[in-house]
């Protein structure tokens, strides 16, 4: 029970520490849907609490900060965003436009991340011997799509999201087979809109 007490005590320190941390704050509601394996999903409507860093000069445009903390969900940082100012478009480090500046000072730009995972995928034959085994990579994609449109006090944020989660599933050869189990994505998409100050 003491553990128990202890983790929460240190949750809550570092949900503050990160509130503290973000130089614009605010709150709002997000839309998430956690899909299955069997293509049915779960819908949450949560309220969610937002702490950040959005910088913006004459040349970049820098999300060096950003937490999120929701009911139910629990507590996230997304990963820091640079990008350079090229006219009206927001381009990465290797040119790649990533995002755009509107003449009314709408920020809207995406960031992508990926992550891999590695297995074997072994297949049996009909007296179930084994008779193959490849390796094979399964890659996650996380897409985040942020805009800001300033406001008199500040800006009103929009994080649509849509992200490979890992999972697994089974499959059988023949029937009478050993099960291998593969690695395999589900989506989880979301949609938070927050007004921040």
């Amino acid at each position: 029970m003491k553990f128990v007490v202890g983790l929460l005590v240190s949750v809550f320190a570092v949900s503050a520490h990160s509130q503290v941390l973000g130089k614009i704050k605010g709150a709002g509601e997000m839309t998430a849907k956690y899909f299955r394996l069997d293509g049915s999903a779960d819908v949450r409507n949560v309220k969610c609490t937002v702490a950040l860093n959005l910088d913006q000069t004459a040349d970049v445009v820098e999300l060096g900060f950003s937490f999120y903390e929701c009911e139910q969900l629990g507590g996230w940082n997304d990963l820091p965003v640079s990008l350079k100012i090229d006219g009206n478009k927001l381009v990465n480090s290797k040119g790649i436009e990533q995002g755009r500046i509107y003449a009314d000072g709408t920020l809207e730009f995406t960031s992508l991340s990926r992550s891999q995972v590695t297995y074997h995928d072994e297949k049996y034959d009909g007296f179930c011997r084994l008779y193959s085994t490849s390796k094979k990579t399964l890659n996650l994609d996380t897409v985040i799509k942020y805009t800001f449109v300033k406001t008199a006090t500040g800006y009103q944020m929009n994080r649509e999201v849509s992200e490979d989660r890992l999972a697994y599933k089974s499959r059988r050869d023949y029937p009478r087979c050993p099960a291998v189990v593969i690695p395999t994505a589900v989506k989880m998409t979301s949609s938070l809109n927050a007004g921040l100050k």
